[in-house]
């Protein structure tokens, strides 16, 4: 079971509701994980430090800290760390969570876009690439625990980093089942291969045996995936879906009502349907509802440096 001592929180401290941080208490008080909420102040750019002065900005600062400090205080009862950063958001977020030693970064997608409908924003997705611990991005108004949860993997492959990356999607999102005493899925989205072209070169009835044999590998490929559950199987549904994944994982959630996609991003080798990039990018942009993504093990982050110097702590 995964486990999670500290969560990291980032809010916009001048909105007027925070679902991220609704959402990280409680599933905090369920893990009994420390939370630290965070809101990042870009620095001044150049061009606007004629009129920005030291003095103006040090308003700003102590605004947002003091706004900062209130919500952990409202919402933490003194139990919530508080911190206010600086720099380009994604990079001060990821920064934090590496050298604060973050099992869990929480936020609320798309708020960094001006313009809806697409519900994940370029911060979003940079997380989502080069943070190197679990991402859970809350969709608009999920404040409430998930009740029905996706754990989508792809079980064709056969390079042992890309297994552990399926295990680790499985374990995490066993571990959210348990913790939240949600109802757990596991799709394996599978496809045969040539099949516009060949349905064209053979018979109804060939193209049918190499659609099940396709299948039926396909099961085969997910058997060890669903032994390795063992007890915390029990009571977890598998499917088998045939079709693209940016296509039939969306379709799936959509007609099953899942609150959550456990998934995986950055695979070592290219995992297929998962390499940011590729087609978990086309999966993400069709998902409108929270999504918890998670890095393969011994991922190392491209992001670099101390860290982003905080304003306030």
């Amino acid at each position: 079971m995964m486990t999670f001592r500290r969560i990291l929180v980032d809010i916009d401290a001048l909105a007027d509701e925070h679902p991220a941080l609704n959402r990280a208490i409680e599933f905090a008080s369920k893990s009994q994980a420390a939370v630290t909420i965070v809101d990042v102040l870009p620095e001044v750019p150049d061009r606007a430090r004629r009129f920005v002065t030291p003095e103006v900005e040090q308003e700003l600062v102590d605004h947002r800290w003091g706004r900062l400090q209130a919500i952990a205080a409202e919402k933490g009862g003194g139990r919530v760390q508080a911190a206010l950063l600086r720099g380009k958001p994604a990079i001060a977020l990821i920064q934090e969570a590496i050298s604060g030693d973050f099992d869990l970064v929480v936020r609320s997608h798309g708020r960094d876009l001006k313009i809806p409908p697409a519900p994940f924003g370029p911060i979003d997705m940079q997380l989502l690439r080069k943070c190197p611990c679990p991402v859970w991005l809350i969709g608009p108004g999920e404040a409430s625990q998930p009740q029905r949860i996706l754990a989508a993997i792809d079980a064709s492959c056969n390079d042992p980093g890309e297994s552990m990356l399926n295990r680790a999607i499985i374990d995490l999102a066993l571990t959210i089942k348990e913790l939240e005493h949600g109802e757990l899925t596991l799709l394996y989205v599978w496809s045969t291969f040539g099949h516009s072209l060949l349905e064209q070169r053979m018979s109804p009835d060939e193209l049918a045996r190499f659609v099940e044999a396709t299948r039926n590998a396909a099961a085969a490929d997910l058997e060890p995936f669903v032994a390795g559950m063992a007890e915390r199987g029990k009571g977890v549904t598998v499917e088998l879906a045939q079709g693209e994944p940016h296509k039939a994982i969306p379709e799936f959630v959509k007609a099953h009502g899942i609150d959550l996609v456990v998934m995986g991003t950055v695979a070592r080798t290219g995992l297929a349907g998962f390499l940011m990039g590729n087609t978990a990018e086309r999966v993400l942009q069709q998902l409108s509802g929270s999504v918890l993504a998670i890095k393969p093990p011994g991922f190392a982050s491209p992001v670099s440096g101390p860290g982003t110097a905080a304003a306030r702590r």
